[in-house]
């Protein structure tokens, strides 16, 4: 746990890439949830299609842009490496693939509410192709490792996102429809 810790207030020291994912993430989900929960109409859409967009670009910016060259670098197709990192103990890999899930949530919530008739396959394959696309120029560029590992985490990141919204959009639908008739029962007891 104290291994935990310690990479916790290295992510924090590391300014600005981690500053941007956590802020950013931390800002997002809550926007999204505010908007989501008080009801998106479809004069919202545009505003969360630039959102997204601006959201994709500091993705990019804090996973590629902004980090530093590495010499030693390569590519690591082995899968699900990280797992056996982690159960021997390793709480920086630990704390990086939480953060390649939750640096990729607000993504998939985003897609689902920029453009609502996105189907979860269509979700996961942008997600998948961002991710990829990040782990190429980092690679391309000596920014770090392409790992298989870290798209499966961010795609799974995004998937969660679309999941949340797709929760809380099926919570509206229900009180909007069940709650109308409810009223409409109150209303006529009283008559």
């Amino acid at each position: 746990m104290e291994k935990l810790k310690q990479y916790a207030l290295s992510l924090i020291n590391q300014i600005p890439q981690y500053e941007y994912e956590v802020l950013l993430s931390i800002f997002c989900l809550s926007v999204v949830l505010l908007l989501a929960i008080c009801g998106v109409k479809k004069g919202y859409r545009k505003i969360f299609q630039i959102l997204l967009s601006e959201y994709v670009v500091l993705l990019y910016s804090s996973t590629f842009l902004l980090r530093d060259h590495v010499e030693k670098c390569g590519p690591n197709f082995k899968l699900f490496w990280s797992y056996t990192a982690i159960q021997g103990g390793n709480e920086h890999i630990l704390a990086e693939s939480i953060m390649n899930v939750v640096v990729f949530i607000p993504l998939g919530m985003l897609l689902k509410i920029a453009f609502r008739s996105i189907r979860w396959w269509q979700m996961i394959s942008v997600g998948c192709a961002t991710s990829i696309s990040i782990e190429i120029l980092q690679f391309a560029f000596k920014r770090g490792y392409a790992e298989t590992d870290d798209v499966i985490h961010n795609t799974l990141g995004c998937f969660i996102g679309y999941g949340i919204i797709m929760i809380i959009l099926k919570i509206i639908s229900y009180i909007q429809k069940y709650g109308k008739k409810k009223n409409l029962l109150v209303l006529g007891a009283h008559e």
